[in-house]
């Protein structure tokens, strides 16, 4: 077809590649899920020699069959947001059914969709504190209290994290700070008498900074032979780890120096 000759055509089919995959890796799909979206979206646009190449915030697109384009995104932040991830998987579902689908109607939509937060962090904050107190009870928290002081510490907790990495761009930061607010609302209320010991709330109220997905997700990436992505995300899961694990013992160690008992 002479469309599909046309030189536009082909940089704009490699470009909505190149950004679906984009948005797919900055909402926390796996490697192989993410590669194998963008060859079915080239392929169903005749582009049948595709080559994709990523890392955990970077993808690269070309096709060596037609003039040697190529298209490349760095991700500058990332996120675990599986409902994104879920509706880019249906539209490129029906993109790909779509043949007579015009590539400017789909980079258009893609683009409402990338500014167009699925969840307010008000609506986050409220189910993950819940979450956070609900695990604080069923690991060891008896009472009502403990629920109840552990929504409250893990509210404040994100709220901190969001902040702090808004200002500083760096997450390991954010999740280190709020580790260090999360030890300090725990041995404070032990200080004032309200609770008996700060390990259930500490432990409930850590919940959301802990990287269990992205550790998941570089089990997956490596069980699936990609490599690179895989020790890339399981590096990151285990500093975010260690990260909360210092912050925690930051502010119970202090505490201890200054005469405190745990």
């Amino acid at each position: 077809m002479i469309e599909k000759n046309n030189h536009k055509y082909k940089k704009d089919v490699l470009r909505l590649a190149t950004f679906i995959g984009q948005l797919m890796l900055a909402n926390g799909a796996e490697t192989f899920r993410v590669e194998d979206t963008v060859k079915r979206i080239c392929k169903s646009r005749g582009f049948s020699h595709i080559n994709v190449f990523m890392a955990p915030n970077t993808i690269i697109v070309s096709d060596d069959r037609f003039d040697g384009y190529t298209f490349m995104k760095v991700i500058e932040s990332r996120c675990i947001n599986l409902n994104v991830i879920d509706v880019l998987n249906d539209f490129s579902r029906k993109f790909v059914s779509n043949v007579g689908m015009p590539v400017e109607e789909a980079i258009y939509e893609l683009k409402n969709l990338e500014f167009k937060p699925p969840h307010t962090q008000k609506a986050v904050n409220i189910w993950t504190a819940i979450g956070s107190s609900s695990f604080a009870v069923l690991v060891g928290g008896d009472n009502v209290l403990t629920f109840m002081l552990t929504l409250i510490t893990s509210v404040i907790a994100m709220i901190t994290f969001e902040k702090v990495k808004k200002v500083s761009n760096i997450p390991v930061f954010a999740t280190l700070v709020a580790s260090i607010i999360i030890g300090i609302c725990g041995i404070g209320l032990v200080e004032v008498g309200i609770l008996d010991t700060p390990k259930m709330l500490i432990v409930g109220s850590i919940m959301p900074l802990l990287p269990g997905v992205p550790f998941i997700k570089a089990i997956r990436d490596l069980v699936s032979g990609e490599l690179m992505s895989g020790v890339g995300r399981a590096i990151d899961a285990g500093i975010i780890a260690t990260a909360i694990a210092v912050g925690v013992g930051i502010s119970m160690n202090s505490y201890v120096k200054w005469g405190g008992l745990l």
